[in-house]
């Protein structure tokens, strides 16, 4: 077997990481709290997708958003719409989009059977990624090529219609190997309306994947290897449709194809040199029927809206209750009376604000708008006349990466990796947009490790930033390890880190279009609803998420106990955050929120009999933010425990998952305004000549609690599993 060269080797005895900066280091000797999720722990856990897998780590927190159907994840606090603070990488790729800031787990174009562990950061790792990684990076590490089976075949069929596949075919030579994954599955039902926070046909719960990825390497000789991976993703995804405008749910069908070469060179002992390339592309397509009533789609009226939004909104959507048949004859006469009123000019602009309720006052040109506005409407008899047509919500995305990094040992105290990097992020959007925007970023990062004495490790990196229209930012980090022994370690650390604007954030341009529309007085082919969205109106003013971080955190590890434990004391401070999603019907942007989240949290992983280990992680935390939204993901305290048996012949889990959050939030969707978790999770597996067969079951205490989920008391899943 062909293994990876490393630059540097320790002892094998304590576990080994390279994500947090980009150097190798036993974990004793890392200067942050990093959690390591392995293969074997992936399969004992059972967990059917990525997201389940955090669960398990302190301080992160997964939920669904139920507008998109998408799956959340954030560190200590966030919005379930708002999870943008974690870089996430798969094998140095980064995945978190540069359009709307976010991950969608669905479309990482790989397996979860091809995973070989996954190293999680849990702390800001701006001086080793960049501005992206404000609160963390996730780091996710497939397998080599020549660690799979010549054939592997996986298959399991879960309740509320899951089913899942994988199927890889690898080939093993003595200088290359490769390996093919054909992998997919489905969550849920296809069609049906979905509206109205879930009170129109309940939520949306289709989620379907289908892909493929090759994977391979080619080793020159024992110091030069080539590594690469080509893939091509699809996704199928039911959306919650607006009830005021959508006359179905809109449906994402996506297509996602990355291509990414790596390239290692071991120049000596103390010296490795490695370039690495990507590109992958994004092509969402988000389709839907609308109607709105005609007049909302007056050109003047979309003037009228940037100059009064209170006003034009009120004319345009004044008119959706005449589509009402429950609308009593009285109620009816009183709206149409009230336009009608208006093109004839029987109230002045004070009694048409006192008639709609309007805070703020008409200027005599407004008023004029209006009026016209109104009049061809009246004049037509079209005031309950409905305009229908299709839109789109369509993105394509791609991303160009370079990057060459450098790693030396100079002397026996020191050494560093460094390098720079090209990204060049590509989006189009007729609806968002208006066309294409593309943002180039230029990096130069150093991280560098210094031993000034044997029993102190002093750590330091900074990162340089650069991209169009944004000065240059420095990310610096700065640890202390103090190592009593080698394995066991007190570490202090302080960072700053950023979250530029997203794409959408600095430039956008949305207005929804319908084409193929109905007739109309307007005698338009296509027509674009009044309201619109444009960055111009805050751009100039919006200004980076900034996070200061201190951690103080204490690690041990025990081979002769076979136990591991990691303590971490924190406080994070947050300023500047921008606390909305961006939408077609933004008014503003602005940098107002600011969050406090101070506490301590814990890891532990033992094995008190052979083949018998026990996971814990726990969380205790103060939050405190000026704006609800940012609290309404994430708990005081936290309690996740895993005991797992991995015999001969047979394996057992049994896990629980409890959260209790104490901010009372907007209740939104829920049931309760607060977030909460109580899960018990079982599995049992067994090997047979026939392959290896699996039973989990998953019970949630609170499934009523569907402002984050929407799975059942019982999820229930068989599976199976062969290898040659």
């Amino acid at each position: 077997m062909a293994a990876e060269s490393d630059a540097f080797e320790f002892e094998p005895d304590i576990p080994q990481v390279l994500t947090p900066v980009r150097l190798q280091q036993p974990l004793a000797e890392v200067p942050a709290a990093v959690t390591v999720i392995t293969a074997e722990q992936i399969r004992l856990w059972g967990a059917a997708d990525i997201p389940s897998l955090f669960r398990f780590v302190p301080g992160l927190f997964v939920a669904r958003e139920l507008d998109s159907n998408r799956q959340s994840v954030v560190y200590h606090s966030g919005g379930v719409s708002l999870a943008r603070r974690l870089e996430v990488l798969v094998d140095g790729r980064s995945v978190y989009k540069a359009s709307f800031a976010n991950v969608d787990w669905d479309q990482l174009g790989i397996a979860l059977q091809d995973i070989e562990r996954i190293e999680i950061t849990r702390g800001p790792s701006a001086a080793s990624y960049g501005m992206n990684a404000l609160q963390g990076v996730i780091h996710i590490i497939t397998r080599h090529p020549a660690d799979s089976a010549r054939l592997r075949l996986n298959g399991s069929f879960g309740s509320e219609q899951r089913p899942q596949f994988y199927v890889s075919i690898s080939q093993q030579g003595a200088q290359q190997q490769s390996r093919l994954s054909l992998f997919g599955w489905r969550e849920g039902e296809h069609g049906g309306y979905h509206a109205d926070a879930g009170d129109q046909g309940g939520f949306p719960d289709l989620r379907q994947v289908r892909g493929l990825n090759w994977s391979g390497a080619w080793q020159a000789d024992m110091d030069n290897e080539l590594r690469w991976q080509v893939g091509r993703q699809q996704l199928q995804r039911d959306y919650l449709a607006d009830s005021q405008f959508q006359t179905d749910s809109p449906q994402q069908t996506a297509q996602s194809d990355l291509g990414w070469l790596r390239w290692r060179s071991q120049r000596s002992a103390d010296h490795e040199v490695q370039l690495q390339a990507y590109w992958q592309a994004d092509n969402s397509e988000v389709d839907y029927h609308a109607c709105a009533p005609s007049m909302a789609f007056d050109a003047q009226l979309s003037e009228l809206y940037q100059q009064h939004p209170q006003l034009a909104e009120k004319l345009g959507y004044g008119l959706l209750p005449l589509q009402n048949p429950a609308l009593t004859s009285s109620e009816r006469s009183a709206i149409t009376q009230l336009y009608q009123g208006l093109a004839a000019g029987v109230f002045d602009a004070a009694q048409l604000q006192q008639g709609l309720g309007l805070t703020e006052a008409l200027t005599a040109a407004e008023y004029s708008s209006a009026q016209q506005i109104v009049q061809r409407a009246v004049a037509a008899s079209a005031l309950d006349q409905m305009l229908c047509g299709r839109g789109d919500l369509d993105v394509y995305e791609q991303r160009f990466d370079i990057e060459l990094q450098d790693t030396r040992r100079w002397s026996e105290q020191l050494r560093s990796v460094q390098g720079i990097g090209l990204r060049r992020d590509q989006v189009n959007s007729a609806t968002y947009l208006q066309g294409e925007v593309r943002n180039d970023q230029w990096l130069a990062f150093v991280s560098a490790e210094y031993r000034p004495a044997t029993h102190w490790l002093l750590s330091a990196g900074v990162m340089a930033q650069y991209q169009a229209e944004q000065d240059i930012h420095y990310l610096p980090r700065l640890a202390l390890n103090y190592l009593p022994a080698a394995d066991q370690s007190i570490r202090v650390q302080y960072s700053r880190s950023r979250r530029t604007p997203d794409i959408a954030e600095r430039y956008l341009n949305g207005r929804a279009v319908l084409t193929d529309v109905s007739s109309n007085y307007l005698n338009l082919n296509q027509g674009g609803l009044f309201i619109s969205a444009n960055a111009d109106d805050w751009r100039d003013g919006l200004r980076d998420e900034r996070i200061q971080a201190w951690e103080l955190g204490y690690f041990v590890h025990l081979p002769q106990a076979a136990l591991q434990l990691d303590i971490k004391v924190f406080r994070e401070q947050l300023d500047d955050l921008i606390g909305s999603n961006v939408t077609l019907s933004s008014a503003s942007l602005v940098n107002e929120g600011q969050m406090t989240l101070k506490g301590i949290e814990s890891q532990l992983q033992w094995q008190p009999l052979v083949n018998h280990n026990i996971w814990f992680s726990a969380l205790r935390q103060q939050r405190d933010c000026n704006r609800a939204g940012e609290l309404a993901l994430g708990a005081e305290s936290s309690v996740r425990l895993v005991w797992s048996h991995s015999g001969e012949r047979q394996e057992q889990m049994l896990g629980i998952i409890w959260d209790a959050g104490k901010q009372d939030n907007d209740p939104g969707y829920a049931a309760q305004g607060r977030y909460r978790q109580q899960r018990l999770l079982a599995r049992w597996s067994w090997r047979t000549w026939l392959g290896e067969w699996s039973l989990s079951s998953e019970y949630d205490a609170l499934p009523e609690q569907v402002l984050y989920e929407t799975t059942p008391r019982w999820l229930n899943r068989v599976g199976w599993q062969m290898s040659w």
